[in-house]
This record gives C-alpha cells, sequence and structure tokens, in this order.
C-alpha cells in the first residue's frame, strides 16, 4: 500500500493537470471568442491633427451611412464591413417597470463581426434595416432582470414613445474566466436596427463607429486599407481614429497560450517527480522480494523453471503494482476534476489525454522500475538460490 502511493498521487496529479489546463484553456477561448474581437478594426470619430486638415475639416461629413458605399466598392482585405450607433442611457418601459437601458443601433454584419447571435427569436436581418423597422433585441442579463423565467420574444419596449417589438435575446457573454466591463455592458444592452435609430433618435446619417473584419493574420495589411478607404470617403481628412483591436487580442492570446504552457511544464514536473518516486519505490520493494523469496526462485528453477519465466514472473509484479496504483490515481484524479469543475460554468470534462497518459506511464513506471529486478531474479543459479535461503 505504501509502494502505490507515490504512483497514485503521480497519476492523480497528471489527471486532473490535463483536465484542469485543457478546460481553463478551452474556457479562455470560449471568453475571448465572446469578446467579439477576432480580426476587428475599429474606426471612430476624432479631430483632424494636421493643421491644413483642421482648417479643410468642412469638406468631410465625418463617419456617416454612406462611407459604406465607398468601403464596399474598394475593400479587397477586409471580410466584412459593419456601421454601429450609439444612443447612450434611454428611458424604457418593459414588462410594467420603467428603468435606464443602453439602446445600440447595429445591422446583421454587426452580429456577424462581433460573434453575436440569438439564444431565442431571432438575430436582426437586412429587411429590418431597409425598412426602418421597429424591432429589438435584449441582452441576456436584461431579459433576465425585467422577464425573468417569462418568454421575452414577441413582448414590446417603449422607448421616447417608439413601440419596439421583442424579436430575439441573444446569449449570455463570457464566462467567470473572461467576464470584463464591455460584456457585462453587452448583456444588458437593447439593439435596434441602426436605419432605425438614426431615423427616431438621431435624424441624419450619422454612425458612431465603423467596425471591420479581416483575417487576423492580415491585420497590418487591413489596417493600411482601412485607412485608405476611409480617406478616400472623407476626402483626404482624417477625422477618425482606427483602434486595430484585433491585433491587440492576438497580444494577448499569445500571452495566454505562454501561460498556459508554462503551467503544463510546472504540474508535469510535479506529476513526474511523484511518478519517479513510485517507482523507486516499486524497484525497492521487488529488490527486497528477491532477498526474501531467494529459496522460491531457487526451487522453481530446479523443477525447470527457465530464466525468462522468472524474469516474466517479477516483471508482471512489478508491471501490476504499478498499473494498480494508476487505476487508483485514474480514478482519484476523475473524482477530484469533477469537484473543480464546479468552478466552470459548462462544468470540466474529464480529458481522455489524462487517463490515457496515466495509464501509459504507469505501465511505462512499472517496466522501468522492474526491469533490473527480474533481470537479477532470473540470473539466479537454483543451488545458490537455495543454499543462500
Amino acid at each position: 500500500a505504501l509502494t502505490l502511493v507515490g504512483i497514485v498521487l503521480g497519476t492523480t496529479a497528471l489527471v486532473v493537470m490535463v483536465s484542469v489546463i485543457g478546460g481553463l484553456a478551452v474556457a479562455v477561448e470560449k471568453g475571448l471568442s465572446d469578446l467579439g474581437y477576432d480580426g476587428v478594426i475599429i474606426v471612430v470619430p476624432t479631430e483632424a491633427e494636421d493643421p491644413i486638415e483642421r482648417k479643410k475639416q468642412g469638406y468631410s461629413r465625418g463617419l456617416r451611412r454612406a462611407d459604406g458605399a465607398v468601403i464596399e466598392r474598394g475593400r479587397k482585405i477586409i471580410d466584412e464591413v459593419a456601421p454601429v450607433v450609439g444612443l447612450g442611457d434611454e428611458t424604457a418601459r418593459m414588462n410594467g417597470q420603467t428603468l435606464k437601458v443602453t439602446v445600440e443601433g447595429v445591422t446583421p454584419a454587426w452580429g456577424r463581426i462581433r460573434n453575436r447571435d440569438a439564444e431565442t427569436g431571432r438575430y436582426l436581418v437586412e429587411r429590418d434595416v431597409e425598412t426602418r423597422a421597429t424591432v429589438a433585441l435584449l441582452g441576456n442579463t436584461l431579459k433576465e432582470d425585467v422577464f425573468g423565467s417569462e418568454e421575452a420574444v414577441g413582448r414590446e419596449i417603449l422607448i421616447r414613445g417608439v413601440r419596439f417589438r421583442i424579436v430575439g435575446v441573444l446569449r449570455h457573454f463570457g464566462n467567470r474566466q473572461v467576464n470584463d466591463d464591455e460584456m457585462r455592458r453587452d448583456n444588458s444592452k437593447v439593439y435596434i436596427p441602426l436605419t432605425t435609430a438614426q431615423e427616431y433618435f438621431l435624424g441624419e446619417d450619422t454612425v458612431h463607429a465603423w467596425a471591420f473584419q479581416a483575417d487576423p493574420l492580415e491585420l497590418e495589411h487591413a489596417q493600411g486599407e482601412v485607412e485608405d478607404l476611409m480617406r478616400r470617403s472623407h476626402r483626404g481628412i482624417t477625422d477618425f481614429k482606427i483602434e486595430n483591436i484585433g491585433e491587440e487580442l492576438l497580444r494577448i492570446r499569445g500571452q495566454i497560450d505562454e501561460l498556459v504552457r508554462n503551467w503544463k511544464v510546472v504540474l508535469a514536473s510535479i506529476a513526474g517527480i511523484s511518478l519517479l518516486v513510485g517507482g523507486i519505490g516499486i524497484f525497492s520493494v521487488m529488490q527486497i522480494s528477491i532477498g526474501e523469496r531467494t529459496y522460491e526462485i531457487g526451487l522453481r528453477k530446479s523443477r525447470g523453471a527457465t530464466d525468462p519465466e522468472i524474469f516474466g514472473q517479477f516483471l508482471v509484479e512489478s508491471v501490476s503494482l504499478s498499473l494498480v496504483g494508476g487505476m487508483l490515481g485514474a480514478a482519484l484524479g476523475y473524482g477530484i476534476t469533477l469537484l473543480a469543475g464546479t468552478a466552470f460554468e459548462d462544468g470540466l470534462p474529464v480529458s481522455p489525454t489524462g487517463l490515457l497518459l496515466a495509464a501509459g506511464f504507469a505501465i511505462v513506471i512499472g517496466l522501468g522500475a522492474g526491469v533490473y529486478p527480474a533481470l537479477r531474479a532470473s540470473r539466479l543459479h537454483p543451488v545458490d538460490a537455495i543454499r543462500a535461503a
């Protein structure tokens, strides 16, 4: 039993390490994906910095939906383009409650770029934008706060005297591992068609930002294309600022990948040391066993047992000890992993890779620790073995 402890602890650490690190990496990746900035470049308005451009700023009408025509004609690297209007906090009435909500005017392309989709109902469609439809989407947290377990789709929201029909509720964004302020705000917003927001709330073609999406590996070239297209649409005046959020997200992902790799090395070292200690324990027990069983070995050999048979007997004993320890460790690791899964919203599945590695390492340790003692036993001369006993 004492011999098995090292193997049990080592395999337990291995199963838990692979499962937790793998689950954590998946949860972080999901959280980063929920941010909705993969390959995304955002353009926002600003004052022109160049003195000459500042004097000519009146030639540009700033960010507006009409920029889309120039962008569509000239884009090559850019995959998706979407404008957005932020209306800020508005007083809304729904389900008998009056509350402040943040309202945004968006398009279907905005949902595709930002990885925003509906959990129930539907997202906005092109017809909603074309017809300036008075329809709305609710963030998941806002729906829970106002409607609870009641159905929200089909109900109405009253904003500035305009009645909007709820057509969808967005899924919840973020998790315990990645949940920044922006995602929490997105979960509590009301989204309406861009053109509806412009007609009923702005009264003009202005947009507050443009979102561009491209291949994350082409972001540097995409940024150059965005700048060229925006300058072309704004008559050569740089009255906008480009924020390459996708590139920053790539950098963060690289840091997280490096952190996960470092943790794998640390935990693998702990598991390896435990397995090594277990292997030394098995080696010691097998050596002692041979010393106590020399008479048995001599008697078996005198009755015709061959060297390979003696070797196989002791090697099987060694591997069996290690395998039992590995199975106990895998079972313990399974239980600990399920317990640790309570810290993850989607649970923490036990990694089959971890279980296979645990079994594989247990067998290897058993073989490694048992080869020399088994070889030593097989080489004992029967007369010397019986005499030594």
